[in-house]
Parts: C-alpha cells; sequence; structure tokens
C-alpha cells in the first residue's frame, strides 16, 4: 500500500534518509522483517516535495495506524520540520501516526527514555584509555573471572534466547519471540547482524543481540542473568563489542534505550558516552498503554518462566 503525501513548500532534493549519528531506523529492511515476524501490514509513505522529487519510507499499519517504527526505539531520521509536515498529511488523510525520532515534532509527544551512545576512537587501545580506572578494573576483572566471550549467529541463538527470555521474566517484561530473532538473522541487509554470548564453564550467563548499518551498532537486546552479576558480564561483553565494531572501522556504539535517571542508565553513563532523548511523536493523543501500568510488570513477575515462553511473544505483538 502507498499513501501520497505532498510537501508544497519544502525542497527534500538534498535530504534523503540519513543520519550521520542514529541510521538504524533509516534501514529499509527493517519494516518488512517486522512485519513477517508478527503479521503486521506495511505500508509506504511517497512523499513528493514542491519540485517533484520523491522519497519513499517504508513503515507497519495497525489498522489506521502508522508506527515508525515498532519494536525500536527510533525510526527513519530525516529533518524534524518535514517530518512534522509527513504527520499532518498523513493526519489529513484519517490515519494515526507514531514516529519514533530523537527530536521532538508534535504536540502530542511522549518522551521518559534516553538512548545512550558512544562514538568510537581510532583504535581499541585509545577507546580504553577514556575510561576512568575503575571502569577498566571491572573489566579486566571479567576476563580474570575465566568469562569467554563469544560472537556468532544461528548457532548462538538457543543460548542468546535462554538468557535473554529469563532476565525478561526477572524484570516482569513479555519475551519477544525466538523467530524474530531468527528472522534478523536470516533476512537483516545492509549491515551486520550478530550475537553475543558470554560464558563460563559453557554456562551462558549474558548475551546481547547487535545490529550495524552505515557504521552504527546498536546492542538491541542485552540481558544478564541476576546471579552472575558478580563476575562482571555485562562489562566484558560490552568491551569486546566496542572492540569489534572499531575494528570495522565503526562510528557510533548505541547501548539501547533505558529509562532517564534509573540504574540501567547510571550504568551505562560509566562508558563515557552521550544521551540523546526519545521523542515517541504522534499525531493524536496516544492515551493510555499497557506500559503506562506499573503493576502489571509486577504481575507478570509471578507468571510461571514457562508460560511466559507462550503467552510473552502474543502480548509482545500487540505491545510494541
Amino acid at each position: 500500500m502507498i499513501l501520497k503525501i505532498e510537501i508544497g513548500s519544502k525542497d527534500i532534493s538534498l535530504t534523503g534518509i540519513h543520519d550521520a549519528l542514529i541510521p538504524l531506523g533509516n534501514n529499509p529492511c527493517l519494516p518488512e522483517i517486522i512485519a513477517k515476524t508478527f503479521s503486521y501490514d506495511t505500508i509506504t509513505i511517497e512523499v513528493v516535495d514542491n519540485k517533484g522529487y520523491t522519497i519513499r519510507i517504508s513503515a507497519c499499519l495497525f489498522g489506521k495506524k502508522i508506527v515508525l517504527l515498532p519494536h525500536f526505539s527510533y525510526g527513519p531520521i530525516i529533518p524534524p520540520d518535514i517530518v512534522s509536515e509527513i504527520i499532518e498529511g498523513v493526519k489529513a488523510q484519517g490515519y494515526h501516526c507514531e514516529w519514533r525520532l530523537t527530536n521532538q515534532v508534535s504536540e502530542f509527544c511522549v518522551t521518559s527514555k534516553v538512548t545512550t551512545f558512544i562514538r568510537l576512537a581510532r583504535d581499541a587501545q585509545s577507546q580504553f584509555a577514556v575510561f576512568d580506572s575503575n571502569l577498566r578494573r571491572k573489566i579486566r576483572k571479567c576476563s580474570s573471572n575465566g568469562i569467554t566471550i563469544k560472537k556468532g549467529g544461528h548457532e548462538l541463538l538457543e543460548d542468546f534466547y535462554l538468557v535473554y527470555s529469563r532476565r525478561m521474566h526477572q524484570l516482569g517484561s513479555p519475551v519477544l519471540p525466538q523467530r524474530w530473532f531468527n528472522n534478523l538473522l536470516q533476512e537483516y541487509s545492509g549491515g551486520e547482524a550478530s550475537i553475543w554470548c558470554a560464558y563460563q564453564d559453557k554456562v551462558p550467563m549474558g548475551t546481547a543481540f547487535v545490529l550495524e548499518y552505515q557504521g552504527f551498532y546498536e546492542a538491541c537486546w542485552f540481558a544478564t542473568l541476576r546471579q552472575y552479576n558478580k563476575f562482571y558480564i555485562s562489562y566484558g561483553l560490552i568491551w569486546e563489542m566496542l572492540r569489534h565494531a572499531i575494528t570495522q572501522s565503526g562510528k557510533t556504539f548505541s547501548l539501547g534505550r533505558s529509562t532517564l535517571g534509573s540504574s540501567v542508565h547510571r550504568y551505562k553513563q560509566q562508558w563515557g558516552g552521550e544521551d540523546a532523548a526519545l521523542y515517541w511523536n504522534h499525531s493524536h493523543h496516544p492515551g493510555k498503554s499497557l506500559r503506562s501500568f506499573s503493576f502489571v510488570s509486577q504481575l507478570w513477575k509471578l507468571v510461571p518462566y514457562s508460560l511466559t515462553l507462550k503467552l510473552g511473544p502474543w502480548l509482545a505483538g500487540k505491545v510494541y
């Protein structure tokens, strides 16, 4: 399905869909993979400027609601003034729109999250030197505890999902289906999709699922099991992922989103990164969602783990 939006007062010929800092949401392969996994519909927004120049933006469609992009912190990054006009154009044609960005472009905006990103140095030695002595100590501590870290793909999927799903249960959050990660490994294009797992004596203790696009890396899903925190698993994992990104001439590494001021956010700030506020812009008042009710998370922790593996993927498809 194609929705045509005319931007009469703007010249978008030099805009494109790109951003040196956070381009992951600009990868055109993502809406199709999302839709395939969760049985969503897709839509293409065709934007035409006053000179007849056209850009096309893919999104997911839920009835009359367009989302850019579900299950990610942000959609395509283009100049805010153009996004505002697109949202108004979508609204004028009877659709609701939710566009996740690092800028506020709508009066109806939800913002309580930040993403923390690290600008990568030219080499690992220079990157390590940026860290304070306490952080360097924790990274070395992980290594001295006999932790082995592996990078791979499908061969690590079972171990990844075991750690990830158990950690989501500890946090009281519905788990995404394993087929989602399998589909990303199979069909993600234009960059690298990889799994990282940390082991001690072949026991998986921590894991991450990383996507890369145009030199931008993000640990989109990251989990370590609480009982193994004493081994500094997370520090070893992040450092090895940073080192890999640097060897591949990466520009930026995102540690993913977190709630502003939370313990997770403070942990990420140790790495000397920068915060970018996340704005989920809506064309209409968004109303309440399940995410708004903290008691739901507490109840989910009481559901048996084996049952969350069945219910979680279904619920995660509704709460995106």
